[in-house]
């Protein structure tokens, strides 16, 4: 009998040993070590070629999208920009001036009244005005017509001459900006490549600005574990580690998800979060380079059923 009841009892282990226990999908995603990263970093180059005249950035330096941080020399450009200006005063008073313009048209105006009058006297009085002036009159009034059309088209290179005077003064103030160094967004001076005084080429780096007011944390996930719809745009918490074992916790969402699985056959994700300032008046909490602890809550995703064989 009591063998009878072991023989039972194995069967039943047998039975549940054959059967596959529904995993239940995690609610969450914990991923202990990720890397916090820069969103825009940029090294500043020279867009012009010149001595580099003033060079206000220092390392360290918070700077604004737009603040001018350096400035290569200036001299033969504000010449030129001199020059390009004064061209610009004489074309503009050549092309708003039409007094030779209206003078030729009113010279059209009394040659062929004066060529008309005399027709009409010969019309009343035959042979008065001799044949020799009537084709003197015709010539002159023929030739004011001409000079007027001449007068018009010279008006009209007048407006042309403007233009053309406009765009060198806008090619000049355009060489002027490009001679500044501007931020390109704010941020943090963080390393001077040259110095001032040194002489520059186009394309030089001169200094490297990073963004600190908001950052990336990354890290990578399996694809066999985690499908992409279930961690893009779903929430996070990123907790970050500080000195004395203490942490702060801020909340962030996924903003990334690479659609291209890696070989290790992990894919990149990354949240990006506003770097709040650190304990003790520090400017940043968050720091490039260094560790963060980022938990997901996972979306709700179908799972396809395995099927049966």
């Amino acid at each position: 009998m009591a063998s009878f009841a072991i023989f039972l009892a194995s069967v039943a282990l047998v039975g549940q040993a054959g059967r596959t226990p529904s995993a239940e999908r995690p609610s969450e995603a914990h991923l202990p070590h990720c890397v916090i990263s820069m969103i825009d970093h940029v090294d500043l180059p020279a867009e012009e070629e010149g001595i580099l005249r003033e060079l206000m950035a220092k390392e360290g330096m918070e700077v604004r999208e737009g603040q001018v941080l350096g400035q290569l020399d200036l001299t033969n450009t504000l010449v030129r920009m001199k020059a390009a200006e004064a061209r610009l005063a004489v074309a503009k008073e050549k092309a708003t001036n039409d007094a030779n313009l209206k003078v030729a048209r009113k010279l059209i105006e009394l040659s062929r009244a004066e060529y008309e009058e005399s027709l009409a006297i010969n019309r009343r009085s035959g042979g008065t005005i001799p044949e020799t002036q009537l084709r003197r009159q015709r010539v002159t009034m023929e030739k004011a017509e001409l000079d007027a059309e001449a007068a018009e088209m010279e008006f009209r290179i007048a407006g042309l001459e403007l233009s053309e005077a406009e765009a060198s003064v806008e090619a000049v103030e355009n060489e002027l900006e490009r001679r500044e160094l501007k931020a390109p967004f704010d941020g943090v001076v963080l390393t001077l490549y040259r110095q001032r005084s040194e002489w520059v080429r186009p394309g030089e780096p001169i200094l490297r600005v990073v963004r600190m007011d908001r950052l990336r944390v990354e890290a990578f996930l399996p694809s066999d574990r985690y499908a992409p719809e279930e961690i893009d745009g779903a929430n996070a918490e990123i907790r970050v580690p500080l000195v004395g074992g203490q942490q702060r916790t801020l909340a962030a969402q996924v903003d990334y998800v690479s659609p291209i699985v890696e070989a290790s056959g992990n894919f990149r994700i990354w949240a990006e979060v506003d770097n709040p300032p650190g304990p003790g008046g520090y400017r940043w909490l968050l720091r490039p380079g260094a560790e963060a602890e980022m938990i997901i809550s996972l979306k709700p995703t179908q799972v396809a059923a395995r099927p049966e064989n």
